[in-house]
């Protein structure tokens, strides 16, 4: 490994030298829980966190806006001109966290691993250039709700950055995962870390591991249950009996990848065409054009979420399965069919039957 030290006086420089480059994107915080990622200016720039909990709203918007225009197209008498939407900014994000740079693995393998490439995410992720955070600060980083470790994603990423940080108390540690981020580590104000500052990152992260809660190691019996399609009907009646149908999970969701179109009217001859993103919680998801709907019982609908995320087919597929362990589910879900608690229920339901 790689490894150079930085001062925490000097941690913003890094900042600074992005911002010659790209647009900045960074932690924030106002009071208690409500965190958030916004651009960078001269007058915020003192506020950024690093230690903090993770924003609700994953930073995968970046890559993959909530609402983004694809094309526009203009009409004059028998004339028509399609207008394709391609002015992508360089862009940075400061202190992202493991879980959320899994979720944007997981969309690079999904819109860009098979044979047809997304070519809206695309451009927006050769213009990206991540700097990970390491969670280190239970109670604060690290919450109940968090559970990467059962993911396989956390607290520190192993790849997919370009840059990593890592407070080991009195300076931050830094990790080069590309060569943009190696460009960094030349800078004067990197010093080279010893063989004493590596053991010390070991000794934490070893402590950190220790801090999270078990309620979602069952993920690989729950995996096997739903691939094998032995759930029972009744464990998915109930998760459908909690579900309010907001579609919180999705939009908190770092993994989520499903959007819809939609053509409208803009101005005297101009149409654009928009990508929003959707959730398999809404009753409209499946509905078809002639008004059936497939999956019209709320339990259909809990059923193909966690199919999606879990089964061995989509695993296979994609080399991962489609929860990061951020736990923001488990916060917004006011019914508390999270992926922590449906694991459990799933779990506990099926191990029943077997003992029969």
């Amino acid at each position: 490994m790689k490894a150079r030290l930085i001062e925490k006086d000097d941690v913003l420089k890094i900042v600074d030298l992005l911002r010659e480059k790209y647009d900045v994107i960074a932690p924030f915080s106002i009071t208690g829980r409500d965190t958030y990622f916004e651009t960078v200016t001269d007058s915020n720039r003192n506020d950024i966190r690093l230690h903090l909990p993770n924003p609700f709203y994953p930073p995968k918007r970046y890559v993959f806006p909530h609402i983004e225009r694809l094309m526009r197209v203009k009409t004059n008498n028998d004339n028509i001109d399609i207008l394709v939407e391609s002015n992508v900014k360089p862009l940075a994000i400061f202190g992202i966290r493991s879980c959320d740079l899994a979720g944007i693995g997981h969309l690079d393998r999904f819109y860009l691993g098979n044979a047809y490439r997304d070519c809206y995410y695309e451009a927006r992720r050769k213009n990206l250039f991540l700097v990970n955070m390491v969670c280190t600060e239970v109670g604060v980083d690290i919450t109940e709700d968090c559970f990467c470790l059962c993911a396989d994603t956390g607290p520190a990423a192993k790849e997919l950055f370009d840059l990593q940080l890592m407070d080991l108390g009195d300076v931050y540690l830094a990790v080069a995962g590309t060569q943009s981020g190696e460009e960094f580590l030349s800078n004067p104000m990197f010093k080279r870390a010893t063989e004493k500052d590596i053991e010390l990152r070991r000794q934490i992260l070893s402590e950190v591991r220790k801090s999270f809660k078990d309620t979602t190691s069952w993920f690989s019996a729950t995996v096997r249950y739903i691939s094998r399609g032995s759930v029972l009907e009744d464990t998915w009646e109930e998760i459908g009996r909690r579900c309010l149908e907001c579609g919180g999970c999705t939009y908190v969701c770092p993994a989520c990848t499903c959007f819809t179109v939609s053509d409208r009217k803009i101005g005297d001859g101009e149409v654009e065409r928009v990508r929003i993103w959707d959730s398999c919680a809404l009753g409209g998801f499946t509905r078809m054009a002639g008004g059936f709907n497939p999956r019209k019982a709320v339990h259909d609908r809990r059923n193909r979420r966690f199919y999606r995320k879990l089964a061995h087919y989509f695993i296979q597929r994609e080399l991962s399965m489609a929860c990061v362990g951020c736990g923001r589910c488990a916060t917004v879900c006011h019914g508390d069919v999270g992926m922590p608690s449906v694991v459990e229920m799933i779990r506990r339901a099926t191990a029943i039957l077997d003992e029969k």
